[in-house]
């Protein structure tokens, strides 16, 4: 019996060394629906039926995921109504950035969920770093975990409606790249983030 667990738990070191070894270097985006949770709470007090607000949450999920796709982005996963998705480091990080317009700007031409509490408004995130791969079934798509995925997630909490923000790594590569994002008016702020300490970013203002 002791041999046996012996064995497992050196299968169990194998399989957490070979899913460190297993890493990436990605750019990260998260780009999220805002006002979700007060546009149901609308529709519940209005008795408006669920498949209203579940619609306008695929309408965005599904465009969003096209746009992505068309510039060359990989969608990992939706998480309720944010969607994920990583870019190779060999991509033009600007373009990047104009994925995110692109996306704001792709639901302005919508007839039903185009005007007042019904608007699509959405908000994004952009980091870049090494990720290991958190895949844990059968899909190929490389699920990154790490630091940049975490700090791209928390950083994005007080943004509003057609806001970007990027960290410190990502804008240090724009500017190397004398890439011009003064056009977005970029405001540094900071903030301790729990998990992560002093962490330094850059809100890029969508006209």
């Amino acid at each position: 019996m002791d041999d046996v667990r012996k064995i497992t738990n050196i299968d169990r070191i194998i399989d957490s060394l070979e899913s460190f070894s297993n890493t990436n270097d990605l750019y990260i985006v998260f780009i999220d629906l805002c006002d979700s949770t007060d546009f149901k709470q609308f529709c519940l007090e209005s008795d408006i039926p669920d498949n209203f607000w579940v619609t306008r949450q695929l309408i965005f999920l599904s465009r969003t995921a096209k746009i992505i796709k068309s510039h060359k982005g990989t969608v990992i996963k939706t998480i309720g109504d944010e969607v994920m998705a990583t870019f190779d480091y060999n991509e033009n990080p600007e373009n990047i950035i104009k994925t995110c317009v692109e996306v704001f700007q792709s639901f302005d031409n919508l007839k039903m969920y185009n005007k007042g509490k019904f608007k699509i408004k959405c908000k994004a995130s952009i980091d870049c770093g090494t990720c290991h791969n958190g895949q844990i079934t059968d899909s190929i798509i490389f699920d990154p975990v790490g630091p940049c995925v975490d700090r791209c997630a928390r950083i994005s909490k007080n943004l509003n409606k057609n806001e970007i923000v990027c960290s410190s790594d990502f804008y240090d590569i724009i500017k190397q790249n004398s890439i011009d994002i003064d056009i977005y008016r970029p405001e540094k702020q900071n903030e301790e983030l729990k998990g992560l300490g002093y962490t330094e970013f850059y809100k890029l203002y969508i006209s």
